[in-house]
């Protein structure tokens, strides 16, 4: 008979698939689970920008290439936009295991500002 938790002939599944675990104290896994959240946001957004540039370059009705580039505008922006995602992801990340913060003023603020610039350049080119 086995106890619970183990599979007979077969190896156990290790705890530590996604990588090392870390001692839960005071709020390390809040924090952390909140970064990875606003990581899955900033990559969500980023696909959707870049989603919506392929429906304007696919389906802009008579605008050919002017729609071409209006979309490939939008897909850029939507991959600047989960770029920053992932290299913030990862700073905070490091700032939370060496137990220090610094908010993202300038960053955020120039990456959607460029994105915005660069869609509203999109609207532009499609008018």
């Amino acid at each position: 008979m086995t106890r619970r938790g183990e599979h007979r002939g077969r190896r156990a599944r290790r705890p530590d698939i996604f990588g090392p675990t870390r001692p839960n104290v005071g709020s390390t896994a809040r924090d952390h689970l909140a970064n990875e959240r606003t990581y899955l946001a900033w990559h969500r957004t980023g696909i959707s920008v870049a989603a919506l540039g392929v429906a304007v370059a696919k389906f802009a009705p008579d605008r050919g290439g002017h729609a071409v580039a209006a979309g490939l505008i939008l897909m850029g922006a939507g991959l600047l936009v989960s770029a920053y995602g992932t290299l913030r992801y990862r700073a905070v990340d490091r700032q939370l295991e060496s137990g220090q913060f610094a908010p993202a003023t300038f960053a955020a603020i120039a990456t959607t500002t460029i994105v915005t610039l660069l869609a509203l350049v999109a609207v532009a080119v499609l008018l």
